[in-house]
């Protein structure tokens, strides 16, 4: 009876080993893919809310997910310990390896946040690789840890893709870029963006305070990124309402057919969602769902962020949408949605000496 949970400490000293040290070493694996460490009798009872927060529809508008599970048991662990999402899960009283495991992973004053019902998800980035994202997962019992996911459902995901987002728009800055086209922006508008090598402007209205950048790659695609601006100090603008408005008035006279006889506009009646979210520091307002075009001929993914700068005086509407149908979605609205995160403004180019 005693093997498992020497087995467990054995595990536990070799996996905690290396945390802290400085490895050169990446992680690897596929960026959509969590690896789920969990007894089995556990996942078992937790596999339901599990597949609810880690592979949450996207619609593009077939659905696809941001991520796929693939579980391991703790033993496997230490095999797979260079994947680039994993995630750990047990609960604080479970009389198994996972159990064991988790009480020596944590440390004494988080395990007391534990137990008190105050903390459930443990974060770490880079624990034993590099471009690695580790999530442990816990409660004081498994009911506990059920409930827990089940009221968190819609921000557990979070952790692993803001990771994703983030390594992307790293890897963002080491690509080839249009610096012609940068440098236009910032000249005319006093705002700029990394734009991607093969970017280009289709639209720049000063009328219509809006650019309009395009891409069409690979074959048969478009990628088009939004920025619209408003030289006002009315910040009461920032509202669900004010973000649908601007979209569909812009798509109106921006994304229409060669004939004019249709245009943009957003599907209001499917998976249409508003958020409150900080973008780059700054209180926005995120819109995500679908559009389409109004004779119902085409459609596809779309994300926009509505928010204020100080500095300026200006609301600013980002905003960026996709049609790809014989590919799958998500990678190609995740490219534009980390390009729209690179977005800076002239002063803060000058705080930072420069971009």
């Amino acid at each position: 009876m005693k093997a498992p949970v020497l087995l467990s400490a054995y595990l536990t000293a070799l996996l905690l080993a290396s945390c802290g040290v400085d490895t050169k070493e990446q992680a690897l694996g596929e960026h959509d893919v969590i690896t789920v460490v969990a007894d089995s009798a556990d996942y078992d009872a937790l596999s339901d809310v599990i597949e609810n927060a880690f592979t949450e529809p996207f619609f593009t508008p077939q659905p696809e997910t941001w991520f796929r599970l693939r579980r391991l048991d703790l033993g496997e662990l230490l095999d797979n310990k260079r994947r680039r999402n994993i995630l750990i899960v047990a609960p604080l009283n479970a009389e198994n390896r996972m159990g064991d495991y988790m009480r020596s992973a944590l440390d004494s004053t988080v395990k007391e946040l534990v137990r008190a019902g105050e903390q459930h998800v443990f974060v770490k980035q880079d624990l034993w690789y590099k471009g690695q994202t580790v999530v442990h997962l816990t409660a004081r019992n498994m009911q506990e840890l059920r409930d827990f996911m089940v009221a968190n459902a819609d921000q557990l995901e979070y952790y692993f893709k803001k990771s994703w987002d983030d390594r992307e728009k790293e890897r963002l800055w080491t690509l080839p870029r249009e610096n012609d086209i940068e440098q236009q922006l910032m000249d005319d508008h006093g705002f700029s963006l990394a734009v991607i090598r093969g970017w280009f402007v289709a639209k720049d209205s000063a009328e219509i305070s809006s650019v309009l950048l395009r891409r069409q790659a690979p074959a048969e695609t478009e990628r088009w990124l939004l920025v619209h601006w408003i030289d006002t100090i009315d910040t009461g603008l920032l509202t669900n309402d004010f973000a649908f408005e601007t979209r569909n008035r812009l798509t109106e006279t921006l994304f229409r057919t060669f004939d004019d006889s249709a245009w943009v506009v957003i599907d209001s009646l499917h998976h249409l969602q508003f958020d409150e979210v900080r973008f780059q520091d700054r209180f926005a307002v995120r819109m995500k769902g679908l559009w389409r075009m109004n004779d119902y001929s085409m459609g596809g993914p779309f994300v926009s962020y509505l928010f204020y700068d100080e500095q300026q005086e200006r609301i600013y509407f980002l905003d960026g949408s996709v049609f790809a149908p014989k590919y799958e979605k998500k990678k190609l609205m995740q490219d534009v949605d980390v390009m729209m995160q690179t977005f800076y403004t002239r002063a803060l180019e000058e705080a930072e000496g420069g971009s």
